[in-house]
Formats: structure tokens, C-alpha cells, sequence
């Protein structure tokens, strides 16, 4: 569809302009969320991405043998395939609303995400390149245990490739943040999901509607079952290899929920819990609409004032 839509410059305009429509609205639902965070009303990102999948009629399979992904308010690292700048919303509502790992720059083209994600503790920002004396695998390592404090409650979504691919079996998995979830005993699974770059296709200025998502999730790998790092990442890479061959596989079933089997996806409800950087936020929020309200009403009473007739009569002298 996208393809012939290029061939034909009316559609092409078309596809283009709902693509960066699509992007503004993905903006403009995570201000929202935001604000009625912030107002102590917490709405789930896994919940907010499952509308907006919704809004693109996006169906959804799981393969024929699947697990069902685990969701026990516990560190866990999934490992998904980076197809797509839509894989974060994608997986987020696959999974039922996980924390994220991504590099500081993506923030620029998702201010209203980066801003509600970061907040929340949910999305973790790290500055790619950047060396560490530490080592980059104990730095990982400290940068988890510590970013995991802030969202508790669901595990986090790692890329192990380390950038988007649309090779037919991706890029070969980098180690680091797999040595680091083994020294942090944290389980893995692994899920990869198709055509995830079909939902959104930023090289083609286009989103898609009504595309079929294939999930396919690994078996769980514990770390504590392994007495080295050599044998847990040669496993892990041979249940990446094969977990993707079966997501791609003809037998799957299909669901009518984005949320796959497992995944536990928060209903809305209120705290004003959070972080001090939500926390701060709050303050400021609060704050600038004390001081908003404050000028509204003396400028009504200043109006009121200046309609009075005794005001009138002084002003006919």
C-alpha cells in the first residue's frame, strides 16, 4: 500500500500528511496524560498505546507456542526486535505498559513522551557513546538497579541489537545490557513481534492501517540457573534466534487484545505518588495555575469595578 501510494503524488501527500498527523496525535495524547498525571489521575502508557493502535485498526496474533509473557511485579528484561520509531508504543501496549530504554537524543522527537515517561519512571534516558571508567557493562549494570527503583511494578523493554533493522533477521545482539541483567540475576524473555515496522514506517513517511502484529515469546532464561555468563548468552542468543524464526512462522491465533496472554495492563486510578522530579513538576504545575486564576480574578474585579456606576458617574465628571 505504501508503495503505491508513493507512485501516485496525491496519495503520496496523503500518506505523508497522516503520518505526521498520526505523530501529533501520538504528542498530543501524552500531554494529556501528563497533565492528568500531574492532577494525580494515572493513566497507563500500556492503555494510552493500545488506543492509538486502535486508531490504525492494528490486529494482533500470538504463535502457536508462545509463553505468556512474565508479568509478576518483579525486574524482568524483555528483549525485543527494533523495527520502527512505533515499536515503543507498540510494545509498550504488547506488554502492558513496561519501562523503556532509550537514548537522550530520541527526546527531541517526542518531547510530550520524553517528558511523561521520564516523570513517570517509566522511560530512561542514557547519552549513547558516552565512556564510563567504571566499564560499560558495570556501568549498565548500576544504571538499572537504579532506574528500576522508579517503575518497580513491570519490567523493562531492552533492543539488543542496538538500533533499528529491517534485515529479515536482524542485527547481531549486543552483550552489554545481557551481561548486566545476569549479574543483576534478572530474568529474560524474549518477544518479537512483525511487522511492527508497518505501523508506523518513518522511512516512508507513512503509517498503515489494519496491519497484522505477530508476537511470538520466549520460554523465560534465569540467570541463577547458569554457572557462567558464556552459557546464559549463548542460550539467550540461540532463543532469540529461534523465538524469531517461530514469530515469522505461518501458525499463530489470533487476539483481540493488544495486551499479550501474561500481561497485566493498570487500570486507571488515582495517586499523587512519584518521583521528585514529578514531583517538582507538580509544584510548577500547581503553582502557575494559583498565579493564573489569581490574575484572572483581579482582572475581572477590576472589570466589575470599572463597570460600577459609581465609577461611571465619576468618570461622566
Amino acid at each position: 500500500l505504501t508503495s503505491y501510494c508513493r507512485s501516485l503524488p496525491f496519495l503520496a501527500m496523503a500518506s505523508k500528511a497522516a503520518f505526521f498527523a498520526y505523530l501529533l496525535t501520538v504528542q498530543a495524547s501524552c500531554f494529556v496524560s501528563f497533565i492528568l498525571q500531574l492532577l494525580g489521575v494515572q493513566v497507563s502508557h500500556g492503555l494510552v498505546a493500545a488506543g492509538l493502535l486502535k486508531l490504525l485498526g492494528t490486529r494482533f496474533g500470538t504463535a502457536i507456542n508462545a509463553s505468556e509473557v512474565l508479568d509478576a511485579a518483579r525486574p524482568v528484561v524483555y528483549l525485543s526486535n527494533h523495527r520502527s520509531w512505533g515499536d515503543f508504543w507498540t510494545d509498550a501496549a504488547l506488554l502492558g505498559g513496561p519501562s523503556f530504554i532509550s537514548r537522550a537524543l530520541v527526546a527531541a522527537g517526542i518531547p510530550f513522551t520524553a517528558v511523561w515517561g521520564s516523570t513517570s519512571g517509566w522511560l530512561w534516558f542514557f547519552a549513547r557513546g558516552a565512556t564510563h571508567k567504571e566499564g560499560a557493562v558495570a556501568w549498565m549494570k548500576n544504571f538499572l538497579a537504579e532506574r528500576i527503583t522508579g517503575f518497580p511494578q513491570k519490567g523493562v523493554v531492552i533492543y539488543p541489537e542496538g538500533t533499528r533493522s529491517l534485515l529479515p533477521e536482524g542485527l547481531p545482539l549486543k552483550m552489554g545490557a545481557l551481561s548486566a541483567a545476569y549479574q543483576l540475576q534478572w530474568p529474560v524473555q524474549v518477544v518479537i513481534t512483525t511487522n511492527k515496522e508497518c505501523v508506523t514506517a518513518e522511512r516512508d513517511l507513512a503509517v498503515n492501517f489494519g496491519t497484522l502484529c505477530v508476537s511470538n515469546v520466549s520460554q523465560v532464561v534465569d540467570p541463577r540457573r547458569f554457572e557462567s555468563l558464556e552459557g546464559f548468552l549463548e542460550v539467550v542468543k540461540e532463543i532469540w534466534r529461534k523465538t524469531w524464526t517461530e514469530a515469522y512462522g505461518p501458525e499463530f491465533l489470533l487476539r483481540n487484545e493488544a495486551c499479550l496472554p501474561g500481561g497485566k495492563l493498570a487500570k486507571l486510578h488515582f495517586s499523587l505518588a512519584g518521583s521528585w522530579r514529578l514531583q517538582l513538576m507538580r509544584v510548577l504545575f500547581f503553582t502557575s495555575l494559583a498565579l493564573l486564576i489569581r490574575r484572572l480574578w483581579q482582572r475581572r474585579e477590576t472589570g466589575e469595578a470599572e463597570a460600577s456606576p459609581e465609577v461611571k458617574r465619576e468618570n461622566g465628571r
